[in-house]
């Protein structure tokens, strides 16, 4: 028989998406896994088989406990153009808000698709799935328009494009790419 777990799953993800968030998988030592989530080495491998299943783990609690609430608006019935500005307000608010752990830390999506993307399979499925649940969201908003939007799919790519452009510059100065997206919200205002 087993023993008991003596620990909740999802403070110990959350502590280890924090360490994966601002190191990176590769950077990410079991011994800096197990600091920040008080587990040994050996309960770490039991509840999630590995370094990388713990990762993968994270990977979902992000999509699910971060990206998800700032996309549901989008996604919701009805959603249009005040749904897609108020994304892009609500990335400038973030931006704003925090700007040097943002600097730190980046979107653990696009962190790990520019350091496990070309060399995981695993890794790619879940970065592509997060860039489409992107888009899908502002392309359903899109479409609640009162206006037709003229080319849905193309305007949809260039504003994931845009998101996803200024996370990126977000490394680099935050509060510029908070600007950025304050810009595109007054563009799609403007449509």
């Amino acid at each position: 028989m087993g023993r008991r777990r003596e620990f909740d799953d999802v403070t110990v993800i959350r502590a280890a998406r924090d360490v994966f968030w601002e190191r990176g998988y590769a950077s990410s030592s079991l011994s800096d896994l197990q600091a920040a989530t008080g587990l040994s080495r050996s309960s770490l491998y039991e509840a999630f088989g590995s370094k990388r299943g713990l990762f993968d783990r994270v990977a979902k609690s992000y999509l699910d406990e971060v990206i998800g609430p700032l996309l549901e608006p989008m996604e919701a019935e009805g959603a249009g153009r005040d749904e897609i500005v108020g994304y892009f307000h609500a990335l400038a608010d973030f931006l704003r808000r925090s700007p040097r752990a943002v600097a730190t830390r980046g979107c653990l999506m696009l962190n790990t698709a520019m350091e496990l993307n070309i060399l995981d399979a695993d890794a790619a499925r879940v970065v592509r799935g997060y860039r489409e649940r992107v888009r899908a969201a502002i392309h359903h908003a899109l479409g609640g328009m009162a206006d037709a939007v003229v080319d849905r799919d193309g305007k949809a790519d260039v504003l994931t494009a845009g998101q996803m452009g200024l996370m990126t510059t977000s490394r680099i100065d935050p509060i510029q790419a908070a600007e950025l997206a304050e810009t595109i919200a007054a563009d799609i205002a403007g449509w």
